[in-house]
């Protein structure tokens, strides 16, 4: 899974033999912060025996507020507002004058507007303290205990996100708590323990969701979705290791479980020596018949070897297992995983799965067939249109030669800069930078130029391979 506000899932497929293919598919979660909206302003000034519009949360803000805040103007003060000095000073006047209903609620809403503020900066700790202290003080007001749902919500879709399940299933249930009829919640969860692999729990949160919205058909589609992976998956074996959970059919031999487990610690250190960076969170990898495999996406092409959606899929024959294509398969989306815990789907297709092959190949030559006749040809891809070769729709030699093309590209960069300048990359584009200006910065040559310069070195590599 690519992980941007809208929660995007990147699926990565793996061809069979030398080639593979990819495509994306998104499912957008709704976002928490609608909860909040309205209760960072400040509202606007009225006489203090009056009440402002629900729209401006109905309690009046007296003039005691402003002196606290320095004078700031209505049109500033939503930024500029220090409430912990608010907070401060009401909390100071509550001890030396009676406290009315008035100051209860102006500090109420101080604590709420503050905890909104804490939460957007990610502090949310502190933030539900600040709420809880607001419930504490209007009890009544639904708005404080909507908010305080929100911002649990906003806590699990973070720890989600890093891989921290049970952190977020705890955050979503206390948010269920304060608002059951919240459907964003319901969706949130049901992605939490299909990443888990807790399938049946993950159905009936979708079921919840669905019922309280039936219009909802990106959730619609995760429920078809999960109906066909259910009776595959709900009878898997489990093998345990430290960084990886791997179900597998009983049909397959457990030797070949344990074989496939050193497989994956091995990836886990090669990739990860390249990248610098390993996992912490298990991930779940998933070992099919070929049959099961095939049923569990309509129009599943036969030359589909694998697939990383937010789990490692890979299908493993009855007989006449290839140990280093499975080897292969699983280093090249294994590799999916770190680039997409890296970069959250930032990096285009094409150079995604060419670090996935570049990896896969390591410290071995590749055929090339697909690529060798496209250069003799001269029908080589142009690197602007690389990223439209992976669709699961075009033929098995057209997907293999952009995924040989996007291999070869990779290893050019890295033979040419180092792998150190490509750990560089991803954080350029992690930053926000387009993949054009990110190449310029890091290879010191636009694109274009480095085009010409990879078709020289591939026109070259490829001579000296001919028998």
């Amino acid at each position: 899974m690519s992980s941007n506000a809208s929660h995007v899932r990147n699926a990565c497929w793996h061809l069979k033999g030398v080639t593979t293919s990819s495509i994306s598919s998104r499912f957008s979660l709704r976002s928490s912060r609608h909860w909040l909206s309205g209760f960072m302003r400040m509202p606007e000034m009225a006489p203090s025996n009056s009440k402002l519009h629900a729209s401006t949360y109905g309690i009046t803000i007296w003039a005691v507020v402003l002196a606290l805040v320095g004078g700031f103007s209505i049109l500033d003060a939503e930024e500029t507002v220090d409430w912990a000095a608010v907070i401060e000073r009401l909390g100071q006047e509550a001890g030396s004058t009676p406290f009315d209903e008035n100051r209860r609620k102006q500090l109420a809403i101080a604590h709420n507007n503050y905890a909104i503020r804490l939460a957007e900066g990610g502090e949310f700790s502190p933030a539900e303290q600040h709420l809880q202290e607001a419930i504490r003080l209007e009890p009544a007001d639904a708005k404080f205990q909507e908010n305080l749902a929100g911002i649990y919500l906003q806590r699990a879709q973070v720890a989600y996100q890093q891989h921290r399940m049970t952190e977020a299933r705890e955050a979503i249930t206390k948010a269920l708590k304060l608002n059951s009829q919240e459907i964003s919640a319901y969706v949130l969860l049901g992605e939490v323990e299909y990443h888990s692999q807790r399938l049946k729990e993950a159905r009936h949160a979708w079921q919840q969701a669905i019922a309280l919205d039936p219009a909802r058909a990106d959730v619609t589609t995760r429920l078809e979705q999960l109906d066909q992976e259910l009776p595959v998956e709900s009878n898997f074996e489990r093998l345990s290791q430290a960084y990886f959970d791997i179900r597998y059919t009983e049909d397959l031999a457990r030797s070949e479980g344990f074989d496939i487990r050193d497989d994956l610690l091995e990836a886990r250190r090669t990739v990860g020596a390249d990248f610098q960076f390993w996992p912490k969170h298990k991930l779940i990898v998933l070992l099919y018949q070929t049959e099961q495999f095939r049923s569990l996406r309509a129009g599943t092409p036969d030359w589909l070897a694998g697939q990383y959606d937010g789990k490692v899929r890979v299908p493993l024959p009855g007989q006449g297992l290839d140990q280093a294509g499975v080897r292969r398969t699983l280093i090249h989306e294994y590799t999916h995983a770190v680039v997409h815990d890296l970069t959250k789907g930032a990096l285009p297709i094409w150079f995604n799965e060419g670090l996935a092959e570049y990896e896969a190949w390591k410290g071995q030559a590749p055929p090339w067939r697909t690529l060798k006749q496209a250069a003799v040809k001269e029908q080589l891809m142009p690197w602007s249109r690389l990223s439209t070769g992976f669709s699961m729709s075009l033929p098995a030699e057209e997907v293999a030669l952009a995924y040989e093309q996007s291999h070869s590209i990779v290893r050019y960069l890295v033979e040419r800069y180092g792998f150190w300048r490509i750990r560089r990359l991803l954080k350029a584009l992690v930053g926000g930078l387009p993949i054009e200006e990110a190449m310029t910065k890091e290879f010191r040559q636009k694109p274009a130029r480095l085009e010409t310069e990879w078709r020289t070195w591939l026109t070259n590599l490829l001579a000296q391979s001919s028998p």
